[in-house]
This record gives C-alpha cells, structure tokens and sequence, in this order.
C-alpha cells in the first residue's frame, strides 16, 4: 500500500512535470496540503523534504515553498571539471533562486551601496573572525573577484611616496598579467621553500621605492608552503617601520589544515591590505571577494571602484549572503576539506611507492617537485617539457627547477619517468 506521503510526493512531481506547476510558483501551504490529503502536518513536511532532497523545490523563510525548476525550463550547465564546482553547485543555485523569488521589490528599490550589500558585509564579517580576520563592518568592501581588487590597488594613490610594486617570485600568474599589462614599475624578491630572505626585503624597504608589497603567505601560489609566525611578525614590523603597505591574499585560507594566523593578524600598525576570495570554496566561476583595508585608504579604493563598478553584482551578494548564513558554506567547506585530504593521501600512497629522489611539497590536489635536471638524460628532458614548469608565475627568468604535477594521471606520469 503506497504511504500518504509518497501520494503527496507524486502528486506534486506529476503537476511540475506536466507544467501545470511552474518555475517560481508558490506551492499550496503546510495547512491547505494537511486538508487536501486528509492527513497530519507531519507528513506534509516528510513529503516536502523529500521533494526539496530531490531539488524539485526549495523552502523560502516565513513564505512557503517554491518549484526549483520545471524540467522544459532545465537547460544543462557547463561546469568546469572540479570537483569544488560540483559540490557547492546545486546549494548556491537554491541561494539564488531564493534570491530572486518574491524580491522584486527589494531588487528594484535597492539604494546602492559602494562597499556591498550590507547583508553580506555581516556574513563576511563573521566568516573572516573565524579565520583570525579582526577587523570593523565599514573596513570591508566587495569587489568582483581578487582581480577586480588588485586592479584598483594597482591604480589608486597610496599615502606613501614610492611607486614601485614589489612581488615575490614566483608569484599569482594574474598579477603578473596586471603589472604587464598596465606597464607598472615593479621589483621581485625570491621566495622558495626555505622562505623569504629577511635582510634582502628590509633592503627593498628601506629604499623608500615600494607603494605595496603582494604576497601570499598561506599556502603560496605557485609553491604551496606558508610563512612562519617569526617570518610573518618580522614582515609585518618591517612595513611598519618603513611605512610600506602589505597586500595579503589569502586565497586559499579555508583549505589550511593548520589553520595558521593570516599577517592580518600580526598588525597593529594598519599596514596590511587582507584579499579574501570565495572562488575556490564555492566554484571559480562566483567572482566574488572581500577587501579588508585600512581606514585611511578606503576614501581612495571606493572612488576607483565606483568608475569600473559601482555595484558589484547585487543578486550574487544576496545569493552569497545566504548561502553563508544558513550554513551551506561552512558544511560544504567541510566537505571540500575531507575530499581534499582524500586527494592527498591518495597522492602520497603513489609517492611512497614510487623511487623519488626529488624533494616535493603535496598540495590539496597538485604536487610541486624540486628537480635538477642534471639527473635526466636527453629523452627525459624531452618528455619534461609536456609538464608545467610554472612559467606563467616568473615575472624575470624561469630557472625552471620545479614542476607543477596536477591530478594522479599526471603524477603517475611522471613518477613513471623516473
């Protein structure tokens, strides 16, 4: 005998499939559903969980439930081949569609709001304390992606005389591009995995010639390790003491197993620019992050961000808003996080087997090796070359001596090689 909730279930599927139920439309209430069926609340609220399990529809606070999507409406989306895409997908896409639905009036008198929808600063505001991010609601503003940050700090007016932008090598390819693009002068340090050298970059300081500092203490792109807590104290001192702004993008802070302190953390001078993007938490295509500046920089960042975008996309703040708020973020983050550590070990199982005689660092889902050529013949320098030797992140000449291995195909390639 089929149950009064699967009744309720199928009835309901039969009049969105048919149409006759419709994309946004509001379903009858818990109440009228209970008369209807002849049956308690209960198991009005079983059937309507099952339908919102199967992505049929989504629940709005205070209001009802929604249909999703009617399957004539359902055109596929091209999703990039990651598995970070795949799982935070479907939730945001509820987020969104929550967004929208009965809002009109929200969407359409919004007064604008340089710095971002006031929703999402709070729900920013309470992510960034949890990763050691202290910082005041009116410091915050966000910007379409770390890109569209970096852009305007490359172009507005620092406090300080110097006009040069000082990079470690190697570096983010994008900021590469940027500082390429628009002709600014730059410098480079080096930074390896024995960290960065202290007394060269006190040097660079003190020449009065650096307006900003750009670098990637957790986690660095391209070369996975961290700064210490002695080498992050000691960098932030000496900005302070030689009056040179810091850039921090902590682009990869939600994947810390270590859950390290960001250099925010460590000044107290109001030196330190923090970059928070959601694009590797959620998927690569939400270009969206957050900008923590010091107060007496926010005048001149707000009035470059107004002549590119006065308003960051607004239903994608308000989707991000919820998505944060009712813990969608933090139960996905926790998902990427064990899938992650999968990839990893897997990794490493290969590694161990494996007759390497290269020191390496394992990344979440990419493996850096320091090689010396010297212990490859002619052929196997060949079959180097189909591997990534992090060109795009040298800004002077590429020594080329680390590979970029991504995936467990690849690594067994290489290992193979060996």
């Amino acid at each position: 005998m089929i149950s009064k909730y699967q009744i309720i279930v199928t009835n309901i599927k039969e009049q969105i499939s048919s149409g006759q139920l419709k994309t946004s439309d509001k379903l009858p209430s818990i109440r009228q559903l209970s008369q209807q069926f002849s049956c308690n609340k209960d198991t009005v609220q079983k059937a309507l969980a099952e339908l919102r399990h199967q992505n049929l529809i989504y629940p709005i606070h205070k209001s009802g439930y929604y249909v999703l999507e009617t399957p004539d409406q359902t055109e596929p989306l091209a999703l990039p081949e990651s598995d970070i895409a795949n799982i935070a997908y479907d939730d945001f896409r509820l987020c969104l569609n929550e967004t929208l639905v009965g809002r009109e009036n929200y969407l359409f008198n919004y007064y604008h709001k340089q710095e971002g929808l006031e929703d999402l600063l709070q729900s920013v505001q309470k992510l960034l304390v949890a990763s050691s991010v202290y910082s005041k609601q009116d410091q915050l503003v966000i910007t379409s992606g770390t890109q569209q940050a970096l852009y305007i700090l490359s172009q507005m007016m620092f406090p300080s005389s110097g006009g040069t932008i000082l990079l470690e090598e190697p570096t983010y390819p994008r900021m590469i591009e940027l500082v390429k693009t628009l002709g600014l002068a730059y410098q480079t340090i080096p930074r390896n995995w024995s960290g960065i050298n202290l007394t060269a970059l006190e040097a660079i300081f003190k020449s009065g010639n650096i307006t900003f500092f750009y670098t990637i203490p957790r986690l660095h792109n391209p070369l996975g390790m961290s700064y210490t807590v002695a080498e992050k104290q000691a960098i932030v001192a000496l900005a302070a003491k030689y009056q040179v702004y810091i850039i921090e993008d902590d682009y990869m802070a939600d994947f810390d197993a270590k859950r390290q302190a960001p250099l925010h953390y460590y000044d107290t001078n109001h030196r330190v620019i923090y970059i928070k993007s959601f694009s590797a938490s959620i998927f690569p295509a939400l270009r969206l992050a957050t900008v923590v500046l010091p107060n007496l920089l926010l005048k001149a960042f707000l009035s470059y961000k107004q002549l590119i975008d006065f308003d960051t996309n607004l239903i994608l703040q308000k989707a991000l808003s919820l998505y944060i708020d009712n813990g969608m973020f933090e139960k996905n983050k926790l998902a990427l996080q064990t899938h992650l550590k999968h990839n990893q070990a897997q990794n490493q199982q290969l590694l161990n087997k494996a007759r390497n005689p290269f020191p390496y660092q394992l990344l979440n889902q990419q493996v850096i090796f320091q090689i010396d050529k010297s212990r490859f013949n002619n052929l196997q320098l060949a079959k180097l070359e189909q591997f990534d030797q992090l060109d795009a992140n040298y800004l002077t000449q590429n020594a080329k001596q680390y590979l970029r291995i991504t995936g467990q195909k690849e690594l067994k390639m290489f290992l193979d090689l060996l």
